[in-house]
């Protein structure tokens, strides 16, 4: 009784004689390949078993791809955010009238600190004491001019000059002296207005410039302004009062030194006792 095969490659149909022990390979002469039957029975042989061909083992199913996230997703996203898509998260307005809120106002700011009026008032003293300084530039010079015309006939003069030009020449030289001095004044006296060194010193030097190009009459006004004023008082206030540190760290000084006078004084006093005894 022949026994019916079929291959698992090619689906071919083959006979053999005798049956295939059981685990052995048959090989296939159409494909070449070759496959392991199975015993089976059919309904024409009144139930004997024949060879079936084993199938063969499924595949396991291939696990489902891990979904692909972005690298700048948020692992507390929802699932809302994720629908709207990405974007730029706008501010809301509470969130924007708080921060209005918590930001520092400027004359919270000027509130807590006191105003220096060192600044407004050397703004408004710029310019006169520019004026002032160039006036005492010229006059100085002007000075010096004079006190070289006068000294020019002494010193180059091949021939004595007579005694109306020697009283002549002393005038002009005391004339350039005097002006040197008053242009050298007016410069010292506008360096004291710009820095706010010195009120007095600052209106006399104002004075002092009215002769010979009025420039003074500027400085003047510009002292009465009450900014100005204020700001000499602050600039005058805050040297009293390092005056009054350095005094305070003398005296310091002075007790110290009296402390370690005394233990000596003490010494000496014990030895003359004992001395005496």
């Amino acid at each position: 009784m022949s026994v019916s095969y079929t291959c698992t490659h090619c689906g071919v149909t083959l006979k053999t004689p005798k049956r295939v022990q059981v685990g052995k390979t048959v090989p296939c002469p159409k494909c070449g390949q070759t496959f392991v039957p199975e015993p089976e029975k059919e309904a024409s042989s009144g139930g004997a078993g024949v060879l079936k061909l084993a199938d063969e083992p499924k595949k396991p199913a291939p696990s489902p791809a891990p979904v692909k996230r972005p690298i700048d997703d948020d692992d507390d996203e929802d699932a809302a955010s994720i629908k709207r898509g990405y974007g730029v998260v706008g501010e809301t307005e509470e969130e924007k009238q708080r921060i209005e809120d918590n930001k520092p106002k400027f004359t919270d700011v000027q509130d807590k600190f006191k105003k220096s009026a060192r600044g407004p008032a050397m703004s408004l003293l710029v310019m006169p004491s520019n004026l002032l300084t160039l006036e005492g530039l010229i006059t100085g010079i002007a000075g010096l001019g004079m006190f070289l015309y006068g000294v020019w006939p002494l010193i180059f003069n091949d021939a004595p000059p007579g005694e109306e030009e020697t009283e002549e020449a002393i005038i002009y030289m005391m004339l350039g002296m005097v002006t040197f001095l008053w242009g050298g004044m007016v410069c010292f006296c506008a360096s004291q207005m710009q820095e706010l060194g010195s009120y007095p010193w600052a209106l006399v030097g104002s004075i002092m410039g009215i002769v010979p190009l009025l420039i003074g009459i500027y400085g003047i006004v510009m002292l009465q302004n009450p900014k100005v004023k204020a700001g000499f008082e602050e600039v005058e206030g805050a040297l009293d009062e390092d005056e009054e540190e350095d005094g305070g760290d003398d005296d310091d000084e002075d007790d110290g030194d009296d402390d370690d006078e005394e233990p000596k004084r003490g010494k000496k006093g014990g030895r003359e006792k004992a001395r005496n005894r």
